[in-house]
C-alpha cells in the first residue's frame, strides 16, 4: 500500500515538473532582457523589429470608487460607491522568430508596456 502510493506520488511530481509552462517573464535576446513594464521601444532596441505585430483596441469595463455618505448595507458600513467606466486599452502583440533552435516568442503589450511573454514551438527560420 505505502509503496504504491509512494509510486503514485512520484509520478505525479514527474508529471508536474516534466510539463513545460509556456508563459515566461521576460525576453531574452542575446546577453539582455527585456522584463514586464519595458516600453515598446525598450524592447526594440534590445531585441529588434518582430517577425510580425498586429495592435488593436480592447474595451475594459474599470471600477473607481467614489467617496460619498455612508450607509449600513447588512451591518456593514459603506462609504461611497463604485462608478463603472469604459476605458480603452491599445493591445500590440508582436512576435519573434530567433531561428528554427530557439522558440518562437510571443510578446504582449498593453498601452506600450510589456504585459506578458509567452513561447510556442520552435521557429522556422535558419538559425542566426
Amino acid at each position: 500500500m505505502l509503496q504504491s502510493r509512494l509510486l503514485g506520488t512520484l509520478a505525479l511530481a514527474g508529471l508536474l515538473l516534466g510539463s513545460r509552462d509556456s508563459r515566461a517573464d521576460n525576453l531574452r535576446c542575446g546577453d539582455q532582457l527585456a522584463s514586464n513594464g519595458a516600453s515598446l521601444y525598450e524592447v526594440k532596441t534590445i531585441c529588434g523589429d518582430p517577425d510580425m505585430a498586429t495592435q488593436r483596441v480592447e474595451q475594459r469595463t474599470v471600477y473607481t470608487r467614489v467617496s460619498g455618505p455612508c450607509v449600513v448595507v447588512q451591518g456593514r458600513t459603506v462609504c461611497g460607491s463604485a462608478v463603472q467606466q469604459i476605458v480603452e486599452v491599445v493591445v500590440d502583440e508582436w512576435t519573434y522568430d530567433f531561428g528554427n533552435n530557439r522558440f518562437i516568442y510571443f510578446v504582449r503589450f498593453e498601452s506600450g508596456r510589456l504585459t506578458q511573454v509567452s513561447h510556442g514551438g520552435y521557429g522556422k527560420k535558419p538559425a542566426a
